[in-house]
């Protein structure tokens, strides 16, 4: 970035961006270093990954930086798997039917090699941390772009498409920082196999309540796991949450028509241009280089949304997204 000149939102962008890098660097080293962590939190953050990823390299491209750049499989891969964080822009209909199909695919799949014994196994597992579920092997399944469940050269596969992603946070500087402090000490964090719908923590055993179920994960993976896991007050906590967030506004009001349920969600912090910021990297399309705040974890765009600085708008993301996830609880456990 040495030789190109940039305004205050690119390098506010850049910032951004570069945060983001550090975050994949960081959880590579809890995948390798942490203790108390035994789960599949890292094939929950996949669709994050693809965010960075795809925005990363277009926008590198876009600055005339000698970023590595996707070849046609991993720009295909890449977009793709960013298309994870939307789930919840799907109809309810069209939701369910991908999320219960990726479920039955699992379900027939483990009832095969469990030798055709009916309910003697297992077909979904489960991430808990500090006793919330935070993700489930379907959603897992869901998040990636590979179909063939059974394919045995899949992690192969991922991994190749991970090289990319190493090359372009080495680019960007991840490992000129530490990694984000976090606490896997005082955080337990498990991972849990269970027979949906025979043996399982759900009272509402049919499909609506394994939907309700996979929406709670999500709900949790963001403000059970990264909030409580990442010591520090990361970008993350809030791009994670408000990314389920903005969806799940419609989505929910959608499921309460169709099945005459009375979900509640809260949708005065919906904003489009903050969705774009965080899923695009597209800070100069809405922020003036005067609405830059260098000193706000995220630049100063919520106070140019909502007149509303960060942590306020946080705690506020999260009293709405909480207050879903308990009136789930209640409806499923």
């Amino acid at each position: 970035m040495e030789n190109i000149r940039i305004n205050k939102v690119q390098k506010a962008a850049f910032e951004l961006i570069q945060s983001d890098a550090r975050f994949l660097n960081t959880i590579i080293d809890i995948n390798t270093n942490a203790k108390n962590i035994d789960s599949n939190f890292l094939m929950m953050c996949q669709p994050y990954i693809g965010i960075f990823a795809d925005g990363a390299e277009q926008w590198c491209r876009k600055m005339g930086l000698a970023a590595p750049v996707f070849n046609k499989k991993e720009k295909t891969y890449y977009s793709s798997l960013r298309q994870g964080h939307k789930l919840f822009d799907k109809s309810y209909n069209d939701y369910t039917k991908a999320l219960m199909h990726q479920f039955y695919k699992s379900d027939n799949y483990f009832f095969r090699i469990s030798g055709l014994r009916k309910n003697a196994y297992y077909n979904v597992g489960t991430d808990i941390c500090n006793g919330e579920f935070c993700g489930n092997t379907i959603l897992c399944a869901l998040h990636t772009p590979i179909d063939d469940f059974e394919d045995k050269n899949s992690g192969d596969f991922i991994s190749e498409m991970g090289v990319i992603v190493g090359k372009l946070a080495a680019f960007l500087g991840c490992r000129n920082f530490p990694p984000y402090n976090y606490d896997d000490i005082n955080n337990i964090v498990i991972y849990k196999d269970y027979h949906f719908y025979h043996n399982c923590p759900l009272v509402l055993k049919n499909d609506v309540g394994f939907v309700l179920f996979s929406i709670l994960c999500n709900i949790n993976y963001a403000i059970k796991f990264v909030e409580n896991y990442f010591v520090e007050n990361i970008p993350h906590k809030f791009k994670f949450a408000y990314l389920q967030y903005y969806y799940l506004c419609d989505f929910i009001r959608e499921m309460n028509e169709l099945l005459n349920t009375k979900l509640e969600l809260n949708s005065s912090l919906k904003n489009r241009n903050i969705r774009n910021f965080l899923a695009h990297y597209g800070l100069g399309q809405f922020m003036k280089e005067t609405d830059i705040d260098k000193e706000d974890i995220l630049k100063g765009i919520t106070v140019k949304a909502f007149n509303m600085e960060y942590y306020h708008c946080k705690e506020l993301l999260y009293y709405y997204l909480n207050k879903l996830a308990i009136q789930i609880k209640y409806k499923i456990f």
